[in-house]
């Protein structure tokens, strides 16, 4: 009897552990706030989408963004909170329309493939594996991306 009391306290001590996390709880890299605008040939650029990938030795797993109306941006880090840790990033951005000329929607899931939208920027800005943006992210800095396409 002793024995099987002994086991239960032991199994429910391994249990409450494991529910609460028994030790320190990993928080993450230290977040700075991001703010910036896109402009598209001297223009704001609205409703295109932000992927930052850190590069180098910066910590993190990057983050995203959605440009407003005036062209500008916050980002949001990947696993939640507001920001990114300070470092080196390369940058996509996407612009996609719709079949009716409409941006994606905010918050739109669809994979790109299987979506009808279609990306409006060249690969040099898009494409994640082509992509020759770069941005350092810093405290007070804010972003600034140019992109030019030909009219």
């Amino acid at each position: 009897m002793h024995k099987s009391r002994l086991l239960s306290f032991t199994t429910l001590v391994v249990f409450l552990c494991y529910i609460v996390g028994c030790g320190s709880k990993e928080t993450g890299p230290e977040l700075t706030a991001v703010t910036g605008s896109v402009l598209l040939n001297e223009k704001p650029l609205a409703n295109a989408d932000l992927h930052f990938i850190p590069v180098e030795s910066t910590p993190g797993v990057g983050g995203e963004a959605r440009t407003k109306a005036s062209g500008e941006f916050n980002v949001v880090y990947s696993r939640g909170g507001e920001g990114l840790p300070a470092g080196n990033y390369r940058v996509t951005v996407s612009y996609r329309l719709m079949p009716d000329g409409s941006p994606v929607p905010e918050g739109d899931t669809t994979p790109p493939i299987e979506s009808p939208a279609s990306e409006t920027l060249p690969g040099i800005y898009s494409d994640y594996d082509k992509s020759q943006l770069k941005a350092t992210v810093a405290p007070g800095k804010p972003v600034e991306i140019k992109l030019i396409t030909k009219k």
